[in-house]
């Protein structure tokens, strides 16, 4: 901490080293140019635009009680590779990825929800919508019994009442199976069948494999077990009001902040926190392009936490440098900004690591937990950002506020030490 204290006591001449700080933004801001143009050719879109700016699709898979804890990612699996290895008439994948799967409700009502983005137009969603829906259907409402075997008994537990009507589909099924005998199914409500088959002389591979081959004989294809359809769209219409609301949040926080700090220190203080926020927003933008991150709600959330989190630091500097203006109305305000850097670099720079492990700790945890809970995955989306946006925010407060503070004051000055007759390069070195 000594060393730390004896180089900020210094005098780090920051400010004067403003062009370099302001080429900083600008090569992560041309890289991301670079790469979207990058993506653009390569992956069709620059931005990897979520549901909600790019549209799309929603399917509920009401399965009720069946969906337990036991086998959520049973199901998941197979609603999963059904939407995601949906194919053409040609046997070619669209190509379609899940953004989130999730369960709903509960008892009765339980249900998956599956969300994916468009990747055509309405007709050729609609038609995808439809096989979807009918290849779920085909998998995803089949009976599966429990089998249990005593001697040359085999009884099967449905999930489901098995009852007189179910006798004829049973015994169809029950003959697919050469030697099982299926005892007659009584009109009394039920969810076991009882069957006989020989398994003298087997051993107890071929008895386990037998046994196999009878429940997958016997399991049910049951329309009514579950239902599927399609829950709704997420059409441009949403979209664009989505981003509308979001542009005009960013915009009313930006001049609300402008009035409040123009008032509080005074117009020019406030030009600089602004453009300092601008900063943060644009590196934000420009992270997500550069590692093409899908951009969500999640997204504008974080955006948003940003402007509130990152005017902290500019108010601690500019508060310095009012304090240090009225120690001394004449200092010059390349020294008053280097001193006020100096004085709340320490401070700034401990509030911001203990965020960022705190919001490190929180992508850390749930990237891992995500891999047995998908659902958790969107914490990680937002996560991100907000630790760029701190780390981004650090550095315009301390850097690019200050450096844009004293630019206005740059003409002045140099019109001031010519009058002197130094060059600006001296008095500013």
């Amino acid at each position: 901490m000594k060393k730390m204290s004896d180089l900020l006591e210094k005098d780090l001449k920051i400010v004067q080293k403003r062009k370099y700080i302001f080429l900083v933004p600008l090569c992560v801001v041309v890289l991301a140019i670079v790469m979207g143009v990058v993506y653009h050719f390569t992956m069709g879109s620059a931005l990897n635009l979520g549901m909600d700016f790019q549209g799309g699709y929603t399917i509920n898979v009401n399965v009720g009680a069946s969906l337990t804890e036991a086998n959520t990612d049973k199901y998941k699996d197979i609603v999963t590779d059904i939407v995601e290895n949906y194919s053409d008439a040609e046997n070619k994948p669209y190509g379609i990825k899940i953004s989130q799967i999730f369960v709903l409700g509960e008892g009765d009502d339980t249900a998956l929800q599956i969300r994916f983005k468009s990747i055509g137009d309405d007709a050729t969603m609609e038609a995808i919508v439809d096989g979807i829906i009918e290849k779920i259907n085909e998998k995803v409402t089949v009976i599966v019994p429990s089998i249990k075997q005593e001697g040359n008994t085999v009884t099967l537990t449905y999930n489901d009442f098995i009852i007189n009507s179910y006798g004829k589909i049973l015994g169809d099924k029950a003959a697919t199976v050469e030697g099982l005998t299926l005892h007659e199914i009584g009109k009394d409500f039920t969810n076991e069948v009882q069957l006989d088959y020989s398994f003298d002389g087997l051993t107890e591979e071929q008895i386990n494999a037998k046994l196999d081959n009878i429940v997958s004989a016997m399991s049910i294809n049951n329309r009514y077990s579950a239902t599927t359809y399609a829950n709704g769209k997420v059409g441009a219409t949403v979209s664009q009001d989505l981003l509308f609301n979001a542009i005009s949040a960013i915009l009313i926080a930006l001049v609300l902040m402008l009035v409040y700090i123009a008032i509080r220190f005074e117009f020019k203080s406030g030009i600089s926190a602004i453009v300092a926020l601008v900063h943060d927003l644009l590196i934000m933008f420009a992270f997500m392009i550069i590692f093409h991150i899908e951009f969500n709600s999640t997204f504008i959330a974080a955006l948003i936490t940003i402007l509130g989190y990152s005017i902290n630091n500019t108010i601690i500097l500019f508060d310095r440098v009012r304090s240090n203006l009225k120690i001394n109305k004449n200092v010059d305000k390349f020294e008053l900004a280097n001193k006020s850097i100096s004085q709340s670099l320490v401070r700034c720079m401990n509030t911001t690591i203990t965020t960022v492990i705190m919001i490190g700790c929180v992508a850390v945890v749930c990237a891992i937990v995500s891999i047995f809970n998908p659902d958790l995955y969107q914490m990680v989306t937002f996560s991100l950002p907000i630790i760029v946006g701190l780390l981004s925010g650090f550095f315009s407060a301390m850097f690019i506020a200050p450096s844009v503070w004293v630019s206005f004051d740059h003409q002045q000055l140099k019109d001031t030490t010519e009058k002197k007759g130094a060059t600006p390069v001296e008095a500013k070195e």
